[in-house]
């Protein structure tokens, strides 16, 4: 049942999430609302999972629409890369969110307390580097599409904190299309994800359904709106305030877990 209480809750959370995401230009992974309709509306964590899962798949085609000719430049469609990170972020999709329907509610709240620590972690460890002249073979993308498409269906987390860096300081590519490599994962991946569960798990509930294009609508109206007058520094203040708080929270849904 949607309440009013819970608008305007998920009001303040799509606010909050679309000032994060477009200063810190993250478009497709949500990651923040999850812990936002957990931790800040109160929704149980499965039912957060379905509606961000819901939003990141809406949230990559608006971004797709948006950033096509990066697509096109960095990863066009048909390609070879283009072919091995697709297949294997569908297939991690649908294997996470086979885990995500099966494990606990608890189980998934341990997670999700550890994903943000450690998102909290990269932001303020790891550094975009400068494209290599030597790639890393083409092969080595199936496992990282393959684990970022996993977390996109177990937690609706697209893993492009972890996978961006990937593409970049471990395999050498520049962190423009390191950003549109993961962004396809997390396409392909989100989209999977949905397809399993309207498919061949539980159909999510009207209410659920309604939510995830409430919280869709008000996150990308908030990020657009921040991306009139984003500029460096305000995404680096923002990196630098996100990253601690993602560690603190992380530890409390940890720690909530485990009692």
């Amino acid at each position: 049942m949607i309440t009013s209480t819970v608008l305007l809750k998920g009001l303040v959370a799509a606010i909050i999430v679309g000032f994060v995401t477009s200063s810190i230009r993250s478009w497709i992974d949500r990651v923040f609302l999850v812990i936002m309709l957990v931790g800040i509306v109160g929704l149980p964590i499965k039912q957060a999972i379905e509606i961000n899962i819901l939003v990141v798949g809406l949230a990559a085609l608006f971004h797709v629409l948006r950033q096509k000719h990066g697509f096109i430049n960095h990863v066009p469609a048909g390609s070879g890369e283009w072919y091995i990170i697709v297949i294997s972020a569908a297939l991690g999709g649908i294997l996470g969110r086979f885990a995500g329907n099966a494990a606990s509610p608890k189980l998934l709240l341990g997670v999700l307390g550890v994903y943000a620590m450690l998102t909290g972690l990269r932001i303020l460890i790891i550094k975009p580097l400068p494209e290599r002249e030597e790639k890393a073979h083409p092969a080595l993308l199936a496992p990282v599409g393959l684990a970022g498409g996993f977390f996109t269906g177990l937690l609706s987390a697209g893993g492009k904190p972890f996978i961006v860096p990937a593409y970049n300081n471990a395999m050498g590519h520049h962190p423009q299309r390191a950003y549109f490599l993961a962004s396809v994962g997390v396409v392909a991946g989100a989209w999977a994800s949905i397809a399993t569960q309207f498919i061949a798990l539980q159909t999510p509930a009207s209410a659920t359904v309604l939510l995830a294009l409430y919280e869709f609508a008000l996150v990308t109206i908030a990020a657009l709106i921040v991306n009139r007058f984003w500029t460096e520094k305000l995404a680096k203040v923002v990196n630098l305030t996100i990253a601690p708080i993602l560690i603190a929270v992380g530890i409390k849904f940890l720690l909530s877990a485990v009692r």
